[in-house]
This record gives C-alpha cells, sequence and structure tokens, in this order.
C-alpha cells in the first residue's frame, strides 16, 4: 500500500457519510486504504459506515476495526496505525472530508522529494485557521533547523494530525503513538514528531477541509481536562527538551505555560509553582529571573515588556524565509 487513511469514527452521523465520499473520489485510489475506527459511539455513525462500504466499488480497500468500548481519539488513532500497510499515513478526522485531489498531491510531493511528511493547507469555516492561508513556507526543506522550528511554532503551522502525510516507519521506528487519556492529543505527538523529521513538504493547494463541529471537543472548554492535560504536557515537553533547537523547544512551552496560566487553570499556587519550575530548570540564569518576573507580576506595561523580551530571546537566530530559500 502507498497510503493509509486513518479515520477515527466517534458520533459523526451527520457527517460521516461526506467524509468517505470525499475519500472515495481521490484521483489516487490505487494502493490506497482506508481503516476506519468505530470508537464505540452512540448515533448511527457506524451503520452509516457499513452501508457506504457495502455499496462502494473502486480501489480503495476500506476496513472498518471495533473497539470494544470507547477509548478515545488517541486509541483510535494508534488501532490504525497498529493495522496500516501503507507506506504513508494520514490522519483524516470523520466530521473533516478531503479535496478530490488530496491523496494524489501529498503522495507526489512525499515520493519527488522523499519527504518524512507532507503538509497540507487547509479550508475551513473556523476564524482562527485563516491565518494559516497564503503561507509563505517553502514547498521542500531538508534544513532541520528550520523544519523543527517551523514545526514547534504554532503561530505558522497547525498543530494537527489531520492532513499530514507521514512516514509509517518514521512513526512505528520512534515510537510516535498518540498519548491516550489526555485531549489536545494532536500537540502533545506534534512536539516528539518535530525532533524527528526531517525532511518536509509543504503543499500549497488546499488539500482538507477542516469544519467547526458544535459540540466537538475544541468547541468545550473542560476546565479539569485542560488543568490535567496542561500539567501533563508542560511537564513531559520540560522533561523532554533536547539539545537541538533547545529555544524553540523552550519558546513552545513557555507559550503554553502563558496561556495555561492566563486562562486561571492553576489557581493552586503550589501547582502553578511546580509547572513555572519546570521550564526554570531547563533555562539559562537570565532567562530564569525573567521568568520568576513575568509570572510574579500582575498585567502591566512592564509585564508585557518583559514577555517579548523573552519571546525575542527564544526566537534568537530564527532562520528567514529567505535564508530558507537559499539553503534549498
Amino acid at each position: 500500500m502507498d497510503i493509509s487513511v486513518i479515520v477515527p469514527i466517534y458520533n459523526v452521523e451527520n457527517y460521516i457519510l461526506e467524509c468517505l465520499q470525499s475519500v472515495a473520489v481521490q484521483t489516487k485510489t490505487k494502493d490506497v486504504e482506508c481503516i476506519l475506527v468505530d470508537d464505540c459511539g452512540t448515533d448511527n455513525s457506524v451503520k452509516v459506515a457499513e452501508q457506504f462500504i457495502s455499496a462502494y466499488e473502486g480501489d480503495i480497500s476500506f476496513a472498518l476495526l471495533h473497539h470494544p468500548e470507547n477509548r478515545g481519539l488517541s486509541a483510535a488513532r494508534n488501532t490504525g496505525i497498529k493495522n496500516a500497510r501503507g507506506k504513508y499515513l494520514f490522519f483524516l478526522d470523520s466530521d473533516d472530508a478531503i479535496k478530490s485531489y488530496c491523496l494524489d498531491e501529498l503522495f507526489t510531493l512525499a515520493e519527488t522529494y522523499q519527504a518524512d511528511m507532507v503538509q497540507g493547507a487547509y479550508e475551513s469555516d473556523l476564524a482562527s485557521m485563516k491565518r494559516f492561508e497564503d503561507s509563505p513556507l517553502p514547498e521542500f526543506s531538508e534544513n532541520k533547523s528550520f523544519v523543527k522550528r517551523t514545526l514547534l511554532n504554532y503561530d505558522v503551522n497547525p498543530v494537527m494530525a489531520q492532513n499530514r502525510l507521514v512516514r509509517r516507519q518514521l512513526v512505528v521506528d520512534n515510537n510516535l503513538w498518540f498519548k491516550e487519556g489526555i485531549i489536545h492529543e494532536d500537540l502533545y505527538w506534534s512536539f516528539f514528531l518535530a525532533k524527528v523529521v526531517e525532511r518536509i513538504c509543504f503543499c500549497k493547494q488546499k488539500t482538507y477541509f477542516y469544519r467547526s463541529t458544535p459540540g466537538s471537543i475544541t468547541n468545550k472548554v473542560n476546565v479539569a481536562k485542560e488543568t490535567l492535560v496542561f500539567h501533563t504536557i508542560i511537564e513531559d515537553f520540560c522533561l523532554h527538551i533536547d539539545s537541538f533547537e533547545r529555544n524553540a523547544q523552550k519558546r513552545l512551552v513557555f507559550c503554553l505555560l502563558l496561556g495555561a496560566i492566563s486562562s486561571g487553570y492553576y489557581k493552586d499556587n503550589v501547582d502553578r509553582q511546580y509547572l513555572i519550575d519546570c521550564l526554570r530548570k531547563q533555562d539559562t540564569f537570565i532567562n530564569r529571573i525573567l521568568l520568576y518576573l513575568i509570572f510574579k507580576m500582575k498585567g502591566s506595561f512592564v509585564r508585557t515588556k518583559l514577555i517579548n523580551l523573552l519571546m525575542k530571546i527564544y526566537q534568537k537566530g530564527e532562520l528567514s524565509m529567505e535564508d530558507t530559500k537559499l539553503r534549498n
């Protein structure tokens, strides 16, 4: 198989048919499999999927796997990975859809450049996704510094597993399984993915429709779950900051820490201080002082200046787009 499309299914009765139809009409159908993972929802999503598969007569190999009980999105994706036979993995959420040329375009780029990963462009009804349109990112880069910085900078590249064609062997060899039992699993997975991707492509065509679904995880705020996941993410990221592009990793942790505390998730001073110290232990003496002052101060002009200063320190030496063009 060239591509394994992995589609978790959970309570998407209104969208699953459109999702599967978008896979069926791909211009690339040879050596493509689509693995659907039933995560035990309570609506008729699986029945719709079964009816679609039984009526389908094309070249794509559809398979429907069943969990014995609800285990969450991460577990569903992991089940898909374990059963995948493709050279590349492609994650598609069952309330989204892909353009008819999606797999063709991404696969062609991957094979042309022998890329570890190809990132497609997005079409979305979500306002926050608009900033990723007309991206200045290059079609291809093997500059390891640029690749890692870009994958860790969510201001220029979306932090989603969907719409990425990723070499399966890279995922398996590096144990890049999705962490189960947490939300924001894409955020967690992408941090570790950035450590191993060396050759990357950015497709300029919009290959994926990302839907803002009422009632979805991204549209609901569960303070208890948010508090747990950011504790887990910040702690684990700090423990796994490596020596290559340390500042890019610390910048991401700082942004997450700043956002979590600003959202009021850590009103317990002990827990709050523990997470701040996780980052401070990884940082330089000057940066530790800045971190202390930033999280000691309340909202003020001076605090904003200190935040901007620390961000500039973390970004120091970051490659410009012109540098990337010259090197590639």
